[in-house]
């Protein structure tokens, strides 16, 4: 009996592998790429860590296509060009060649990553980790041709350090390069060979920035110990610039402008009279404004070696703004102090101040302010007949006549408030003199900007 049921469990027993195999092989049929994804992988001889060469001491051609897509940003502050770009990587391995006419004409399979020798290529500016390695799994699939020629396509968003020249800034142009580097393997193992690059931001550019231009260059570079036979070894390497112009319209509106604008303002505390009680607060409004614009400045500039000519024109001005405050209060002193003005101990300066220099500057002078506070002594029907248009004429003022009726501190004090005029129309001819000079030399100096460097990637 036990032998009846072994017999009948191991006759089902087959019948079920049977089946299972007849299900699995007619489940489905490889198409040509599963064929020749089998026929290439199974090759004995390949391996994933031999570089594809028949003699070692032949180097691997890797030719790299770039494609800008967007310039999404540039941060001055930090430094770091944010791109959308579309990178392809070539070469040949010819183990992974077949012959087409074996697989139904199948000329092209995708093959992944990690099934097939890929060349470590990096961004050595690179500041993300994730965008530094090209060639890595999660960058998709590649896809080989039958002549043994495998290619690489992967978007990617790149941040890159791009160190700045901000002398010239907003009227600055940048070049921001991109630098790839086989990693670890000097040229005579892989020679990375950049082509030209495609451009497609015309449609897409920055609301800042303006791509002028996008050039390559290839080179080697000089890598001490990176072979232990040899204490130097040359690195090929590829390299990317990009040509970026900056639109200065917003900050001339929004920066330029209106700090002219205050530090003109901050000049006019010297039209005012010196017992003007805003005076002073006008001076200190306009300093603090200007202290907003250097801090504006400050935040969206980096920390350079260079000075940029649009904070020294700031710092211009800021300086002027503060130096209107001490003049206005030397002013109001020299016009309100109970001492006689030093620079009218002296016949000349004396009449160099209250006469000469107010005609020039059309400030009242002594002898008319001391005219018009004589006359306040006398009677009415003299007043009339000293001021009246129709009889001016007929009845001369001598001067004298009405310094006699002015005592000698009133003297004093008109004195004192006649230099103290002459010296705000003095000072702000000086400011606005000195003004027009800083702003003459800031333009002369954004004049020689050489404007857009060379379209070419050789000198970096």
């Amino acid at each position: 009996m036990s032998t009846l049921m072994d017999l009948i469990l191991w006759i089902w027993f087959m019948h079920a592998v049977i089946a299972a195999t007849v299900q699995v092989s007619t489940g489905y049929a490889k198409n040509n790429e599963g064929q020749i994804r089998d026929y290439l992988l199974s090759q004995v001889n390949y391996s994933t860590n031999d570089r594809p060469v028949d003699d070692s001491r032949d180097s691997v051609n890797v030719t790299m296509g770039l494609i800008l897509f967007t310039m999404m940003d540039l941060n001055e502050r930090d430094q770091v060009l944010t791109t959308g770009c579309w990178i392809s990587l070539r070469w040949q391995d010819n183990r992974l060649a077949w012959n087409a006419s074996d697989f139904g004409n199948e000329t092209t399979v995708a093959m992944y990553p990690e099934e097939i020798w890929t060349p470590s290529i990096f961004i050595s500016n690179s500041l993300d980790t994730e965008s530094m390695s090209i060639a890595s799994p999660g960058r998709g699939v590649l896809l080989l041709t039958s002549d043994g020629t495998v290619s690489l396509s992967t978007t990617i968003v790149l941040s890159t350090k791009c160190s700045l020249m901000v002398q010239y800034f907003p009227y600055d142009t940048q070049l921001c390069p991109l630098y790839f580097f086989p990693e670890n393997q000097p040229s005579e193992k892989i020679s990375l060979i950049s082509s030209s690059p495609i451009d497609a931001t015309a449609k897409d550019d920055n609301n800042e920035w303006t791509v002028v231009n996008f050039t390559s260059n290839n080179g080697e570079y000089l890598m001490p110990g990176l072979t232990p036979n040899n204490s130097t070894s040359l690195l090929s390497y590829g390299v990317y610039c990009l040509f970026l112009q900056r639109d200065p319209s917003y900050y001339i509106s929004t920066l330029v402008i209106p700090s002219s604008v205050l530090s003109l303002l901050a000049f006019a505390t010297f039209c005012l009279p010196p017992d003007c009680g805003e005076r002073i607060s006008l001076g200190v409004s306009m300093v603090l404004g200007l202290t907003v614009f250097q801090l504006l400045v400050a935040d969206i500039l980096p920390t350079t070696k260079g000075l940029p000519i649009l904070n020294q024109y700031l710092s211009r001005n800021f300086m002027m703004a503060c130096l209107t405050i001490p003049f206005s209060l030397m002013n109001i002193k020299l016009a309100y102090g109970d001492s006689k003005v030093f620079l009218l101990k002296f016949s000349f300066t004396r009449k160099l101040f209250v006469e000469y220099l107010p005609r020039i500057t059309m400030v009242p002078s002594y002898t008319e302010r001391i005219r018009n506070v004589g006359t306040n002594h006398m009677n009415p029907v003299q007043t009339k007949e000293i001021l009246g248009n129709k009889f001016e004429s007929e009845f001369p003022v001598m001067p004298s006549t009405h310094e006699d009726n002015v005592s000698k501190r009133e003297k004093d004090k008109i004195e004192a408030r006649t230099v103290a005029l002459v010296m705000d129309k003095l000072l702000l001819f000086a400011f606005l003199i000195a003004f027009a000079t800083f702003s003459i030399s800031t333009i002369i100096q954004f004049n020689q900007n050489p404007g857009v460097p060379p379209y070419s990637c050789k000198e970096y």
